[in-house]
């Protein structure tokens, strides 16, 4: 049956079965209707001529041109007279208010149309060329017909933006203000003031001069800074200076540099104060091991991109990577390598995320400054000088003083390094006052979880407010074409774009990676500029 077919197929015709028909005695009668389908669009040439180019003038010497073929006018030159540009300019706006204001144009051409136009306060007429004008107020003013009774353009209309765009091209970008004075000899904009300054956001020449970079909301406190743990195990590090020194008392004398190198606990605000003769990697990692004897262990470190800081980093990974082998085992380890301390950067030119060790920075210099004025000290002298300067500052009240008259003194750093102030007035001798050992260790015991909770009650409550950057962002997203904000004029910046993001723990982004011509760099989105490209 598949391959060969019916049977009867191999028969004669007369000898076919016969066929079953359907009957259509019952069927109703069609009625048969010629249909016609038209189909319409809405879109003009002059619509797509403004969606495809970017320039007015070339849509105009196009609409000119259009014009001389369809005329069939023989010019005796290729190059476009005035009057056909004229022209040419005059058809399009005709186009374009029959487009936006097909309604009021109705309503002028009906005397006995009564409705109310949202244009009354203008008084709007068709002139001669079928043009729609504000009539106004200054019919028997001294000025020309056009500043007169100026062309009436639609607010939202892609000619109106390629009219404003070429106007603010022709005379040199100017501010919005100005532009819109330009722009009033001739044309009225419907909220122009509005629509002109939503076009001059978009000019890139203008944008550049005045960049507006990304500003995300302040992000959360770190988990460190919110914790009970022992003063300085999370410690920032900073750099000041540099600081003129003199090598002895005389009077011509030699005067060499000195800088200070600044250690900061995240979680009570406490500083540790360092004197370092310079900023390479062997003074800082001296310096550290000074601040890790008097201070005790370290677990984390933050800083900037500093190229000292990065070089002390690498040295604590290449040690750490040695101490594994067995050479290295048999022999002694290193001081600061056995600790394990794990190094945090910020990201390069990021200043505002190491805020708590740059008040420092600035409260040391305001203190130092103060003092020293123009005089230059010895070396000994500078390093006693400081730890005067670190004995005070870490005085200094952690929140607002109290009213309560009972509270003597307001909570501190030093509160958490020696249980009182740094520079209170020495005690008497109690030695002589009978105590059993278990009541001091009891007594040093309360008095530290006294502090521990006053830092909880008093000073935390301080960080919980957001004293700048309260208002989000959308993020800034991959491919993103930005200026990157550097200490020169913005005119020199160098232009990027995003490759990578570096979202926080709360989703927002605050750091980017960006692509150069140069190559790769990693920056703060509040140093970067997306340029307003549609």
């Amino acid at each position: 049956m598949w391959w060969n077919g019916p049977a009867f197929l191999s028969k004669k015709d007369s000898e076919w079965p016969p066929c079953s028909t359907l009957s259509a005695s019952h069927s109703t009668d069609l009625e048969i209707r010629h249909t016609t389908l038209l189909l319409t669009s809405s879109t003009t040439i002059f619509d797509q001529l403004f969606l495809r180019i970017s320039s007015l003038q070339k849509i105009i010497r196009i609409v000119a041109y259009c014009i001389r073929v369809v005329v069939r006018v023989k010019q005796s030159t290729r190059n476009l007279s005035p009057v056909e540009l004229a022209h040419a300019l005059k058809v399009i706006i005709l186009a374009v208010q029959q487009n936006a204001f097909a309604d009021e144009r109705k309503r002028l051409r009906d005397p006995n149309n009564k409705s109310t136009s949202k244009f009354r306060g203008l008084n709007p007429f068709i002139d001669k060329h079928e043009v729609l004008r504000v009539g106004g107020r200054l019919v028997h003013a001294d000025i020309p017909y056009e500043q007169k009774h100026p062309i009436l353009l639609p607010r939202s209309h892609r000619f109106t933006d390629l009219l404003i765009d070429d106007f603010h091209l022709q005379h040199k970008h100017p501010g919005a203000t100005t532009l819109q004075s330009i722009i009033q000899q001739q044309y009225w904009i419907v909220a122009s003031r509005q629509v002109i300054k939503s076009r001059l956001r978009l000019c890139l020449a203008c944008y550049r001069l005045r960049p507006r970079s990304v500003q995300p909301v302040m992000g959360n406190l770190p988990k460190f800074r919110l914790q009970q743990i022992k003063p300085f195990i999370v410690t920032g590090v900073d750099y000041a200076g540099p600081i003129t020194l003199k090598t002895s008392t005389t009077r011509r004398a030699i005067s060499c540099q000195a800088y200070i190198c600044l250690f900061v606990c995240m979680t009570t605000k406490a500083l540790h104060l360092e004197l370092a003769s310079d900023l390479s990697t062997e003074v800082f990692l001296m310096a550290m091991c000074r601040f890790i004897s008097r201070r005790g262990p370290v677990e984390q470190i933050h800083s900037d991109c500093g190229t000292n800081f990065v070089g002390a980093a690498n040295l604590f990974q290449t040690v750490d990577n040695f101490t594994r082998s067995t050479e290295y085992q048999t022999k002694c380890r290193d001081y600061l390598t056995k600790r394990n301390i794990s190094w945090h950067f910020n990201p390069p030119s990021a200043p505002h995320f190491g805020g708590l060790w740059e008040a420092g920075v600035k409260s040391v210099k305001t203190l130092l400054y103060r003092t020293l004025g123009l005089q230059r000290l010895k070396y000994e002298e500078l390093e006693t000088l400081l730890s005067r300067i670190e004995a005070t500052l870490n005085s200094r009240p952690l929140g607002a003083l109290s009213h309560d008259p009972r509270d003597f003194e307001a909570l501190t750093p030093s509160h958490f390094l020696t249980l009182m102030p740094s520079t209170a007035i020495v005690e008497p001798n109690l030695d002589s006052v009978p105590l059993s050992r278990l009541q001091r260790w009891r007594l040093i015991k309360d008095l530290h979880t006294h502090f521990w909770k006053r830092w909880q009650c008093d000073y935390l409550q301080t960080l919980q407010r957001r004293t700048k950057w309260t208002q989000g962002q959308e993020n800034i997203k991959v491919d993103t074409l930005v200026l990157i904000r550097e200490p020169t004029t913005s005119l020199s910046w160098r232009l990027g774009r995003i490759t990578q993001l570096h979202p926080g723990l709360d989703g927002v982004v605050r750091v980017a990676t960006v692509q150069t011509a140069n190559g790769l760099l990693k920056r703060p989105t509040v140093k970067l500029c997306p340029l307003p490209i549609c």
